[in-house]
């Protein structure tokens, strides 16, 4: 086969020796050209394969930030209405610090009152002006004795007695006319005893020991009231 550069390409022979080799190297560039096609292919199918994950991590982004946008607005009213509910509650607050301030003027306003008029009692009582005329008992010998109504009697009169502070009662009372009168001592007493037979009226001695005595000796007497 001769070279190209040769003269002999003119010939027939030549010019198809030519052509083959033209065509060779045209078959080699198509079939190079077929190669980066088929790795453009196999480039494009990967940059293809990742579009599509891309896009669907995309899309799960995306469900995600709604999810996130969604539950940021719900966050967003729960804070809302916690603040409407600590505006109300500092309201209510306020009117009860409020309502507390003017009961507690009021209390004091009323103590204040209360203790003048208790003061101006006191002072009424110590310069005389109050009188007690009443009361439920009257103070014996010392804190532990009072006088005070005790019971009536059978024709009607009150009777008062001692009442010691232990709850026990004392007929120890001397006054100028009572159910029973003085004899010899503190020990001794005369008192009604009895209506005899004939309807006369009794008088005996009575002891403190709860015994009674018909010792009883008067010059003249018709009657003892």
């Amino acid at each position: 086969m001769n070279k190209a550069g040769n003269d002999t390409w003119k010939t027939p022979l030549g010019v198809y020796e030519r052509s083959i080799a033209e065509l060779r190297r045209t078959r080699e560039e198509l079939q190079t050209e077929l190669q980066s096609l088929r790795n453009l292919q196999a480039s494009y199918d990967n940059l293809k394969s990742e579009l599509q994950a891309a896009k669907h991590e995309i899309q799960n982004l995306q469900s995600q930030f709604q999810a996130c946008q969604k539950e940021l607005q719900e966050t967003k009213a729960e804070l809302e209405a916690t603040k409407l509910e600590l505006q109300d509650a500092d309201k209510q607050h306020e009117i009860r610090i409020t309502e507390a301030k003017e009961t507690a003027d009021i209390a004091l306003s009323e103590s204040k009152a209360a203790d003048s008029k208790v003061e101006s009692v006191k002072n009424e009582i110590e310069n005389g002006t109050i009188v007690a005329q009443k009361a439920l008992m009257l103070r014996g010998r010392d804190e532990n004795y009072w006088m005070r109504f005790h019971s009536v009697d059978s024709v009607n009169h009150d009777v008062f007695k001692i009442w010691k502070i232990d709850d026990t009662w004392y007929d120890i009372i001397r006054v100028r006319a009572s159910a029973l009168l003085r004899a010899r001592d503190d020990n001794h007493w005369m008192g009604f005893r009895r209506i005899d037979t004939k309807g006369n009226d009794v008088f005996d001695i009575w002891k403190v020991d709860n015994t009674w005595h018909s010792n009883v000796r008067v010059q003249v007497a018709t009657k003892l009231r």
